[in-house]
């Protein structure tokens, strides 16, 4: 009888754990710039936005994406043009599918990009 009243308990902190890492990443996602604030968002707001916005795992994948740009650029190992171009082509998805692929292409592009002592500090 323990485990039936102690396995509900678990569901509700795990249900709750996730709602929080999502919340979490929905708001991180204001750091960047793609603001998922529902109050900031556009009158019309571009499709690849709302993809990332809905979807935690585009959001916590662009977050890590924009970090490591800015990480890139501060070490001159990239230029903001490189982030314009990144930006025109992420933009130009209206589907799941595109952007997952222009994330995979850039996460395999520039996996290598910094030298190893700041790739380990990671």
């Amino acid at each position: 009888m323990t485990r039936l009243t102690s396995f509900p308990r678990f569901a509700r902190l795990s249900l709750h754990g996730l709602i929080a890492a999502v919340l979490m990443a929905q708001g991180s996602a204001n750091a960047s710039d793609i603001d998922c604030d529902p109050s900031a968002t556009p009158a019309v707001p571009v499709q690849t936005q709302r993809l990332i916005c809905e979807s935690a795992l585009f959001s916590m994948g662009y977050q890590r994406i924009y970090a490591e740009q800015q990480r890139l650029l501060k070490a001159g190992a990239i230029s903001q043009a490189d982030i314009a171009a990144f930006r025109k082509k992420r933009d130009g998805c209206d589907t799941a599918s595109c952007l997952d692929t222009v994330f995979r292409e850039w996460k395999a592009a520039n996996q290598f990009s910094l030298p190893t002592s700041q790739t380990m500090a990671r």
